[in-house]
């Protein structure tokens, strides 16, 4: 990395380490504060993708603070002083944050809890096993929508400079028209040697020659031509979904197919017919290899057997996290044998067995001993059993047990915001009260969070929560959720549940 034009040395405060670093080796994190300094004495200007950086004159030179955004991405330093100098690096995603890795485990986790619980209901409940198994998923459409971007980016390479091969064609030509001199001229002319050499025997007008020219109807192209269809007809299946959402992007998606099959270099060629197999140019060419890659990818989602409804907008972390939490939630009451009947979480729609977790629709679970366990659970004032007598309130999961509510709410928040969403809380222990008596039903509240607790390690811990029947409990994809499914196994256990099913 260049250095600023008058050589001054212009470096930064590592959080981490507390050692000043030059520009050109710092690895920027997202959601931290760099001091930064330079010995430079002269006036300059410092900007950051091109907005202006604030600054102080010290006796070291110049100095400044800057806190990076909750958003990872390219960022561009500009010092302008005798010159101009640009210097390019990355903000780096926060460590604390869930990773894409974290986002496909949570799919996975989802949708393997929720073939677990389909089949331990399925021999009491409506549903038909055959439907079981189907091409589409949730997964499936979750990894289409986040990496369409990409397979657009890959065509687009593809078509401005698509593999083709060199073929020659043997045909009848003009004599003037003869460019190459190829065996099958050289044949001709053995077997027309007299041809020419006198003005009774001229040369013909037509010879027996061969026309080379370019094509593109080679093995991958033909491959890439018979995925895009392939690619097609997925999307119109997701045409049909009750999801609005879905429905609209897949259309979108489907225009871009449906222009890239109009491109020239696909234009005399047919799909290919029969096993797949991968190529050399599968396997070396860097953008083929993309594209095949892709197509591979997209269907490893075959196993996952419930779809989709409008109630999942996967891009949105936070919602699918809440959903993740749920799903550990029924897995651990699951294994404790408490779980009695969970066929409220789906629903036999026209495209088949979905998922249904909404915000708009309450989902419950239930429990052995008339306790239940819901998502998304709405209390008002003309809700039955409980209301509140402000507004309508909407807690993310309810475990309801002898007349009693437990609150928990996944909250995909940072360590030094967790006060605050602890805080939100006291409205559901305070505001939900019994509708035939007016006194408090919420015993405990807790919220959930990715977050290690780093920053406050009190809410974590088990003299808090007891002291204060609220705290907060970690759960992260990948991790462990003892302490969680010890407090579930607690409060069954004191609410009368039979103790050797829990412990």
């Amino acid at each position: 990395m260049v250095q600023p034009s008058s050589g001054d040395s212009l470096e930064f405060l590592c959080p981490d380490t507390g050692i000043w670093t030059p520009i050109g080796k710092m690895r920027f994190e997202e959601a931290k504060t760099y001091r930064w300094r330079t010995t430079c004495h002269a006036p300059f200007r410092f900007l950051l993708n091109g907005m202006p950086l604030p600054m102080v004159s010290t006796d070291y030179g110049w100095e400044g603070e800057w806190a990076a955004p909750f958003q990872s991405g390219m960022l561009e330093f500009t010092i302008e002083q005798v010159k101009r100098v640009t210097v390019e690096t990355f903000l780096y995603s926060d460590k604390r944050k869930l990773t894409e890795d974290d986002f496909g485990q949570m799919i996975s986790d989802i949708l393997t809890e929720a073939a677990a619980c389909f089949q331990h209901c399925g021999v009491q409940s409506k549903f038909d096993n055959s439907g079981f198994v189907r091409e589409i998923s949730m997964a499936q459409w979750d990894y289409i929508d986040r990496t369409f971007y990409r397979l657009q980016r890959t065509f687009k390479e593809i078509q401005a400079e698509p593999l083709r091969r060199l073929r020659t064609t043997d045909q009848w030509i003009r004599r003037e028209n003869v460019k190459h001199v190829t065996p099958a001229l050289l044949a001709w002319s053995e077997r027309h040697s007299g041809y020419g050499m006198s003005p009774e025997i001229p040369v013909p007008e037509l010879i027996w020659s061969g026309v080379r020219e370019d094509t593109f109807n080679v093995y991958e192209n033909q491959v890439l031509l018979r995925q895009l269809h392939e690619l097609q007809r997925l999307l119109r299946e997701y045409q049909t979904a009750a999801v609005d959402a879905i429905r609209l992007k897949a259309e979108h998606y489907l225009d871009r197919i449906h222009y890239w099959l109009r491109s020239s270099f696909l234009h005399q060629i047919q799909p290919h017919v029969g096993p797949i197999v991968v190529s050399q140019a599968f396997r070396k060419h860097p953008i083929y290899r993309n594209w095949f890659s892709w197509f591979h990818q997209l269907y490893q989602f075959k196993e996952y057997s419930i779809g989709f409804k409008n109630s999942i907008p996967l891009k949105d972390t936070y919602h699918l996290y809440e959903i993740w939490v749920f799903m550990r939630m029924v897995k651990i009451l699951r294994e404790k044998e408490a779980l009695l009947d969970p066929s409220e979480l789906f629903s036999l729609e026209q495209d088949g067995l979905v998922l249904n977790l909404s915000e708009k629709k309450e989902s419950r679970v239930k429990l052995v001993g008339g306790a239940t366990l819901a998502y998304q659970r709405w209390f008002t004032s003309a809700t039955q059993d409980f209301v509140t007598y402000t507004h309508g309130m909407k807690p993310d999961i309810v475990l309801e047990s002898e007349g009693k509510l437990y609150i928990f709410d996944p909250k995909y928040r940072l360590d030094h915001n967790l006060p605050m969403a602890l805080g939100e809380m006291h409205k559901y222990r305070d505001g939900i009260v019994s509708k035939a008596d007016g006194s408090r039903v919420v015993e405990e509240v807790y919220i959930i969070t990715p977050a290690p607790g780093e920053e406050n390690s009190h809410l974590f811990g088990d003299a808090y929560r007891k002291r204060y029947r609220m705290g907060a409990y970690c759960l992260k994809p990948g991790g462990t959720d003892q302490e969680l499914e010890n407090k579930l196994a607690e409060i069954l256990t004191n609410d009368g549940f039979v103790a050797e099913k829990i412990n």
